[in-house]
Order: structure tokens, then C-alpha cells, then sequence
């Protein structure tokens, strides 16, 4: 940490250290620790005199409240963090703020207590602030009435917790969002709204559960608060745990040692909160916002047992865990997080809405079942509207080539649904393929930040996460890798545990370089990219495409997986096909495939149906790549309820990745490719069509 710091900051720390240690009792003074400092200055911004006023806040209010030593194996506070009632988000604010969620329709007062639940929230805040991120950026505190009732209702408890936020916490709040209801508004709770509005003044916003996503990225939000991140509250706890079980197994002093040899008032100085020497400071895995995942995302790839990496490495939000204790073992908390399967991060459930009583099916101790997931949020999702193949023919028909042009004119015309700052960073711009074919922010895929990479952008790759039809995440459209970028696309690959890639360009055409040789292209060839080492084992040659079973082997925790590698060989070096009949055929074989390998995970697999995205990419990852996954979706929805919507379909599609579908004959060559599989699969009568030769070039 130090080395991070400005001298001007450093000399705070000390001048922090020397005025506490002061104050203490002689034996407990070297408890302080910098790391401490360092969290209640950033808390403060470095203002010695009111981080002092923090610290001795926070020591109060904790021995006030009677929490001075936090154990999770024991009751009530394992109940507690089980209930899913308060839990630290996995994604971020727009500014890097961690976000906390307390779901007030959980809570039950007459069957907790308030220190019970102000331990489990200590205990988790604790955590959360493990990551520098935090306690640089701050904390946003979001409290959930959503379907709440007037039983759920504890004033003294809002009142604590507030002030605890407020005046005793160390980093710093940023703001209190009220997911209101009906009940927000009535009578008995006017004497709370305005003590919050006293306490907490501006930093206070009363929203609707609709209305958080204007303030807070869609990609950070649970589903069940109409974002579309997917958490898990259990796999959460369990990091808390590891870090938890670490840190204790490191201490000189044990918890009773501390409390029966200093006393209750300084046995605080002990807890996880007054020393983080296991932290990294780095705070290498803010990974996917995009769907995903934002700043700081819980991913199981790399910290599942058979993934992680060798060493401390990152946890939920930056915290570290060394290697030696994220096995899960021993008895009560521990023995119950067991491990409940890989998931492609983020994977989420909404808060348990289950007893702590209810046990679950192999739960022996009342841990409560993970409820099961709802539907993914996608942008693609059946509706009215539309049209059957037969007045699709009809359109066409009718608005012919020039109409479907200009109709491709319109959807083009459109400005971009968001902004692209980070791919216009200059650190980031010599990583972007085409200088005008940039991410949209809040849809990019954000690597886990390299903990020995001075590279503060080392979490940028040119891709997005595009939905399919009904699901979230189905794809992630990228451009053709960059000799500089193999190592982050196989990162990439192997964080959002990716099991099918197809490309739909040749690495040269017309004697231009359309993308990178990322892969060995010879049958028992082994490249390394970073710390992968890629395989091909065997090819498979078709008529329009090349099949490479490559694996992947991650040098640093020792893992391999199986990825399958697409290379589509039939789209002409000018405009589009002719027929679509071979990339109907390529489609058919590619989902064939993906079904396969997300059977094969078995029971490891806990996320989506669908199961990871699948990489989709051509030179800049919108033209090509647009117009397979376009032909996907629709094809998908035509399947499912027997109607199509091309434009729609498109314009949705470029909310994610800006730019998709190119060209106007690649969009027509959409409504073309729907007819022709309608027709092969009897949907439709054979249609004669009398298309001139396309030669509008496209990527």
C-alpha cells in the first residue's frame, strides 16, 4: 500500500498511526496497523483529524452495539449471513463504487435481533473494503422495500444502520438509494424519511425498483431490480469466509486470546477490518460489466477450486485469498459453503426468499436452498408484433431492394445507444482493431485486471456481450484478435468460460490482413499466449468451414479445457453469399455443438440453460459477426413463437454492440437467409428470387 501512496499521503499515515497508537493502552497499540490508516484516511481523503474522528467512531459504535468479536460459525450470525438478507453486490457504480444491497422483505424482527444483523452487515462491509477499489471509490447502500410490509418494518434497526453509514464506517458512503414501494410513503414511515433525509441529506434518492438503472449501470443490477446481473449471495459469503479463515490462521492472537487478555474495547483492533495484510492491493479482477459483470465482479473461473490460479488472488471485490485456504473444509459456515458448481460470471440468484429452516436437498444444517433462476433478461424477448415467413415474403416483395436499403438507412442513421469512453482512452486505443469500431460502455467485457500489470486499462478488450433470444450474455462479439491482444482474447476465453469460438473471416482476404493467427493452425501444434498455452489436438475439414479442437491450458493454476474453434471459409471476398444454405448449415452445426460441450459440464454448470456465450467475431466484430448472430436470433424466435423481426431484431442488437450489421446487403441478406431456412424446413413454398450480383465490399 505504501508504495502506492503520495508522499504527502504517506505522511498522513504516519502522522494517523503515531496520533491512535497514542491514545491506546500500551499492549494494544501495534494493533493499528497502515493498512488501517489507510482505509479510514481514503475514508476521510486523507484529512488526519476527521479519519481520527472515524476511527474512534467506528470502535465505538462496535462496542456500543456490543459486536466486538465476529465469528460466522455461530449463532444467530450464521443464520444471518445464510438469510441472503444483506449482500455486497459483485458489480460496481458507474464510478467504481461497490454496491450493498439490504433486501428489507427478508428481515423478520421478531425473529433476529439487531445485533445479529448489524454483525452480519460489519461482517460483510469488512470484506467489501478488503478492495482498495472500495475504499478509493466508496460504498453505495442500497435498501430494497420492494414487496416488503409493514412486518418487515424496524425503525431502530434503519436508524443503526444509518448511523453506522454515516458517521462510523471507513470508507465513504456515497449514496442511500430507497427502492420504494407503496409503503414508503405512508404514514408510519414519515418519522424515518425524515430522519434520512436529516442524516443523510443529499446523498439520499427514493427511485423506483425501474428507476435504479438511471443511476446505476443495467449490467450491476440484480434481475430482480430490472438490472441484468446475476449474483450469487452464498458464493459471496463464502469469499468472506476464506478471507475470514485466512486471516484468523495468520494471527498471532486468536479471538479469545484477545478477549480475555485486552478486553472487549480493544479485541476490536483485531478484527479483519484493522488489518488487511492480505489484501492485494492491486485489485486485479474488476471483471465483466457487461451483462455482467461490473468493476469488481465475482467470477467463478478464477476462484473455483479446479480454476484458481496459484498464490493470493482476487476474490468478489478485490479482496485476496491465499491458495492455501480456499479449500472448503472443517465444520459449521464452512463445511455448509460448499462448492455449488461453476457458473460464467457473473452467475446470480435473487435474495433467498426461504426460510433458514426449510433445508435444502443435501443441506444438512438448514443452509437454504439457492432459489432457482428466473429468466434471463435479453433484449430479444417474444412479443407481439413481428411477422410469419409469408409476410415476410410479402415485405419484401413489396419494399424490394431499394425499400429494404433505405429501411437499413434508418436503423443506421440511428446515434449510438451509449457512450464509448473507455475504448477511446489513449492507453486502450492501439488495442482497438479499427480506430471507428469502439465498445459501448456499458455492454463491454472487462477482464480481470492484472495484478502485475502496471496497465491500469488491463482489463480492456474490444468485445461486447450481445443477448440472444431469451438470453442474456448468448454472445460475445469481438474483433479479429491483434498479435498485441492474443494473450487478452485467450483471457477472455477462459474468464467467461467460453466453449465455442466461431470466426466468419479468413486471417487474410484480398491481400489484406483481416485478423491475427491466434490459434496453431497444425493438428498437435502448442502456442503460448500470456499464461495459456493453446493446443490444437485435432481438425476437421468441411466443405465451408474447418472444426479445430483446441485446449487451453492455464499455466498458472494448471487447468485445462476443451475449446472448439470455428473457422467459416465460404463468405465471398465481396459482399455477401449467394444463398445462405451453407451458413444455415455452419448455424445448425455450431448449436449442435455448443449443446454438446454444455451437456458435458454436467452438473458443474449452474448458469443459464444456454450455457457460456459463445465467441462471435470477424475483423471488427460488427459486420459479419452482426449478421450471424442476427440470422441466430431470428431464426431462434421464428422457431419459437412463428414470427420474425428483422428490424427490431438489429436495432436492439446495436444497443450492444454499436455498428452491427454493417452493410445494407448484409441486412438484406438477413431476410433472404430467414426465407430460405422457412423454406427448407417446409415453412414455406419455394420463392423465386432474381437477385443481381451483390458487390457491396463488407468486412
Amino acid at each position: 500500500m505504501a508504495e502506492a501512496l503520495t508522499a504527502q499521503e504517506q505522511l498522513a499515515v504516519e502522522e494517523f498511526l503515531s496520533e491512535v497508537r497514542s491514545r491506546e493502552q500500551p499492549h494494544s497499540a501495534g494493533l493499528v496497523s497502515q493498512p488501517t490508516a489507510v482505509k479510514f484516511l481514503m475514508a476521510r481523503k486523507f484529512d488526519v483529524s476527521r479519519a481520527i474522528d472515524l476511527f474512534q467512531a467506528y470502535k465505538n459504535t462496535r462496542i456500543k452495539e456490543g459486536i466486538i468479536n465476529i465469528n460466522p460459525d455461530e449463532e444467530p450470525l450464521r443464520s444471518e449471513l445464510l438469510s441472503g438478507k444483506f449482500t455486497v453486490l459483485p458489480g460496481r457504480d458507474a464510478k467504481g463504487a461497490a454496491l450493498a444491497l439490504f433486501t428489507a422483505r427478508l428481515h423478520r424482527p421478531d425473529v433476529t435481533t439487531h445485533k445479529a444483523v448489524l454483525q452480519a452487515i460489519i461482517y460483510q462491509l469488512d470484506k467489501a473494503i478488503e478492495s482498495v477499489q472500495t475504499q478509493r471509490d466508496g460504498l453505495i447502500f442500497i435498501y430494497d422495500m420492494t414487496n416488503s410490509s409493514y412486518g418487515n418494518f424496524d425503525y431502530e434497526l434503519c436508524v443503526k444502520i444509518l448511523n453506522l453509514l454515516k458517521g462510523a464506517f471507513p470508507a465513504r458512503l456515497k449514496c442511500v438509494f430507497i427502492v420504494s414501494s407503496p409503503l414508503w410513503f405512508r404514514a408510519p414511515f414519515a418519522v424515518l424519511r425524515l430522519f434520512v433525509r436529516e442524516k443523510l441529506r443529499e446523498r439520499v434518492c427514493t427511485v423506483k425498483a425501474h428507476e435504479l438503472a438511471s443511476h446505476i449501470p443495467v449490467s450491476s443490477l440484480p434481475e430482480h431490480l430490472g438490472g441484468t446481473s446475476q449474483y450469487s449471495h452464498v458464493a459471496w459469503i463464502q469469499s468472506c469466509v476464506n478471507i475470514h479463515t485466512n486471516t484468523v490462521q495468520g494471527a498471532t492472537l486468536s479471538h479469545t486470546h484477545i478477549n480475555t487478555q485486552l478486553g472487549p474495547e480493544l479485541a476490536v483492533a483485531n478484527s479483519n477490518c484493522y488489518d488487511d495484510s492480505n489484501a492485494n492491493p492491486h485489485n486485479h479482477c474488476g471483471v465483466v460489466e457487461g451483462r455482467t459483470r461490473g468493476p469488481g465482479q465475482y467470477q467463478q473461473s478464477p476462484h473455483s477450486a479446479a480454476n484458481r490460479p496459484q498464490g493470493n488472488h482476487q476474490h468478489w471485490n478485490g479482496s485476496a485469498v491465499s491458495e492455501a485456504n480456499m479449500a472448503v473444509s472443517g465444520s459449521g459456515l464452512n463445511a455448509n459453503m460448499n462448492g455449488r458448481g461453476r457458473q460464467a460470471p457473473p452467475q446470480s440468484d435473487t435474495p433467498p426468499d426461504t426460510p433458514l429452516s426449510q433445508k435444502g436437498d443435501g443441506d444438512e444444517e438448514g443452509v437454504p436452498p439457492l432459489p432457482q433462476k428466473s429468466l434471463p433478461l435479453s433484449v430479444h424477448m417474444p412479443e407481439q408484433g413481428g411477422m410469419t415467413v409469408h409476410e415476410l415474403v410479402e415485405h419484401v416483395k413489396r419494399k424490394k431492394k431499394k425499400g429494404i436499403y433505405q429501411e437499413y438507412e434508418e436503423i443506421r442513421k440511428e446515434p449510438p445507444a451509449g457512450t464509448f469512453d473507455y475504448s477511446k482512452k489513449l492507453s486502450n486505443q492501439i488495442k482497438n482493431r479499427y480506430s471507428d469500431v469502439l465498445c459501448l460502455d456499458q455492454s463491454r467485457v472487462r477482464l480481470c485486471q492484472l495484478s502485475d500489470d502496471e496497465d491500469e486499462t488491463s482489463d480492456y478488450i474490444n468485445a461486447s456481450f450481445m443477448d440472444g433470444y431469451k438470453r442474456s450474455n448468448a454472445y460475445i462479439a469481438t474483433q479479429g484478435p491483434l498479435p498485441k491482444t492474443f494473450g487478452d482474447f485467450w483471457r477472455m476465453v477462459w474468464e467467461q468460460m467460453v466453449l465455442i469460438i466461431v470466426m466468419t473471416t479468413r486471417v487474410v482476404e484480398r491481400g489484406r490482413v483481416k485478423c491475427g493467427q491466434y490459434w496453431p493452425l497444425e493438428e498437435g501444434r502448442t502456442e503460448q499466449h500470456g499464461y495459456f498455452l493453446v493446443r490444437n489436438t485435432h481438425v476437421q475439414v468441411f466443405q465451408d468451414f474447418k472444426l479445430s479442437h483446441l485446449e487451453l491450458y492455464n499455466t498458472q493454476s494448471g487447468e485445462r479445457r476443451e475449446v472448439c474453434h470455428y473457422l467459416y471459409v465460404s463468405w465471398p471476398d465481396f459482399g455477401v453469399p449467394k444463398s445462405a444454405s451453407a451458413m444455415l448449415d455452419f448455424r445448425e452445426h455450431v448449436l449442435q455443438r455448443r449443446e454438446a460441450a454444455v451437456q458435458s459440464l454436467g452438473s458443474s454448470w449452474t448458469g443459464p440453460p444456454g450455457g457460456p456465450p459463445v465467441v462471435v467475431h470477424c475483423s471488427a466484430g460488427i459486420g459479419r459477426t452482426g449478421t450471424f448472430c442476427t440470422l441466430d436470433i431470428c431464426l431462434s424466435r421464428l422457431e419459437d413463437i412463428g414470427t420474425i423481426d428483422v428490424r427490431q431484431t438489429v436495432r436492439r442488437m446495436r444497443t450492444q454492440r454499436a455498428f452491427s450489421i454493417q452493410t445494407w446487403d448484409q441486412y438484406y441478406f438477413c431476410y433472404t437467409a430467414v426465407i430460405e431456412y422457412a423454406q427448407r424446413h417446409g415453412k414455406l413454398s419455394p420463392v423465386q428470387w432474381s437477385d443481381s450480383d451483390l458487390e457491396t465490399d463488407s468486412e
